[in-house]
């Protein structure tokens, strides 16, 4: 699938559960407002909590998910993986491991938006790009860190007087 290919909604009942073979997806949660937060990445062979709970129990999604990147995977039916889930005990063990995890991660994110300050996050956030040029725009950016593009304006730009970083138009070039 193409980059930015939505694979499910927030609200969305998920009948098939992906297996990520290559690339990137992000999971976030849209407020009614409009804005989002992002509440993880899937890596390639990991698995979605969102998609996965939803297809487990037939609850509706918590969260949307959509392409960072071109990805690789398959979709199994979700009664497939119910059967593997009931009858597989290292199967069940996996997602337990799974679920734990993310919770950790959740609680970190929780832990993060009470206790630091946007400019650490966002900060944090361009040093885990691992690249010296982002290619983004601050819209992306206040979306991936639950605030708005005009905090994450006005923080770059002070950034950017400070020698951190140069702005260009979609791109920010750490020095």
């Amino acid at each position: 699938m193409p980059k930015n290919t939505q694979l499910f909604h927030q609200g969305d009942r998920c009948q098939d559960i992906l297996f990520l073979t290559k690339g990137t997806v992000r999971v976030y949660r849209q407020h009614e407002s409009g804005k989002e937060i992002t509440l993880y990445y899937l890596q390639p062979f990991e698995q979605c909590n969102v998609n996965l709970s939803g297809g487990l129990s037939n609850i509706l999604a918590i969260g949307s998910a959509i392409t960072e990147d071109e990805v690789e995977g398959y979709y199994i039916d979700s009664n497939i993986i119910k059967e593997i889930f009931f009858k597989e005990e290292s199967f069940r063990y996996y997602v337990l491991e799974l679920f734990a995890s993310r919770l950790d991660s959740m609680a970190n994110l929780i832990e993060d938006l009470r206790f630091k300050n946007i400019d650490e996050r966002l900060l944090e956030w361009l040093e885990l790009q691992n690249q010296k040029v982002i290619t983004t725009t601050h819209d992306i950016i206040a979306s991936h860190l639950g605030t708005s593009r005009e905090i994450i304006s006005r923080i770059l730009k002070n950034l950017e007087e400070k020698g951190i970083l140069k702005l260009s138009r979609g791109k920010i070039e750490l020095l």
